[in-house]
This record gives C-alpha cells, sequence and structure tokens, in this order.
C-alpha cells in the first residue's frame, strides 16, 4: 500500500500579514504626531535662537549708534533673513514705543506650518509674544 505523504506549505498567511500590517498601522498613527511635535518644537528652538542673536547685534549697533535699526544689511545679515534649514523669515520694525531710539521689535514668521506658533515675537525691552492657535507655546 502506498501512503500519500503530505508536503506541509512554509510561509505567511494571509490573516498574519494583515495583523502586521494593522499593528504597524496603529502605532504610526500614534507616533507620527508625536514625531511631528517633536520637529516643530526644534524648529521653534532655532528661530528663538536666531532672533536672540538678531536683538544682541541690534543692541551692539544701539550701543554705537544710539539708535536702533530695521536694516538687517547694517547688523551684518543678508536681508531676507531665514533659519539655517529657511523654517522662519525674519523681520525688524520699530518697537512698541513707536520711536526706532528707543524700542525696536523682531519677528520671526513660520515659513513651514506650524499651527500652535506662526509668528515668534521679541522687542528690545525682552518683550515675548507670539501668535498661533495656542502662542503659549512659542517661548
Amino acid at each position: 500500500m502506498m501512503r500519500a505523504t503530505r508536503t506541509r506549505e512554509v510561509g505567511v498567511t494571509l490573516i498574519e500579514l494583515l495583523t502586521v500590517i494593522t499593528i504597524i498601522g496603529i502605532l504610526a498613527a500614534i507616533s507620527y504626531p508625536m514625531f511631528a511635535e517633536q520637529a516643530a518644537k526644534g524648529r521653534r528652538s532655532q528661530a528663538r535662537s536666531l532672533i536672540y542673536e538678531v536683538l544682541q547685534h541690534e543692541e551692539r549697533f544701539y550701543t554705537e549708534n544710539n539708535t536702533y535699526t530695521t536694516d538687517l544689511t547694517a547688523l551684518g545679515y543678508s536681508d531676507p533673513l531665514e533659519t539655517d534649514q529657511s523654517t522662519h523669515s525674519v523681520a525688524l520694525a520699530v518697537g512698541p514705543t513707536g520711536d526706532l531710539t528707543t524700542s525696536v521689535q523682531i519677528t520671526g514668521t513660520a515659513l513651514v506650518p506650524d499651527t500652535l506658533c506662526t509668528t515668534l515675537t521679541l522687542t528690545s525691552a525682552n518683550g515675548q509674544s507670539g501668535t498661533g492657535s495656542n502662542p503659549t507655546v512659542c517661548w
């Protein structure tokens, strides 16, 4: 008598494959928003650093000329001024006193979408503010 021998197929079933894909999808759905927020925090930090650097140059300019300036080239920067990775642009304006000899305002505007903090503003009196859906995260 001959016996029929069964050969066993080795591989992955469709249900196992769908289970793995579902698990990967759930992990991605949880981790991507956290990654995006951490990346936005890093971009905001880089913008804050550049804004403080520009303020230092403004103070040096004020010491030498007894007035602030709204000209980035007078401070040694290119115009327009952007962060290293072009995520924010920086602009100068007359400060809250309305007189350039007494105050200046430095504003960083997000070039990459950031709904929580679209602009960061720093004045020569160290007044910090921001705009967006949650401006408290700006500074």
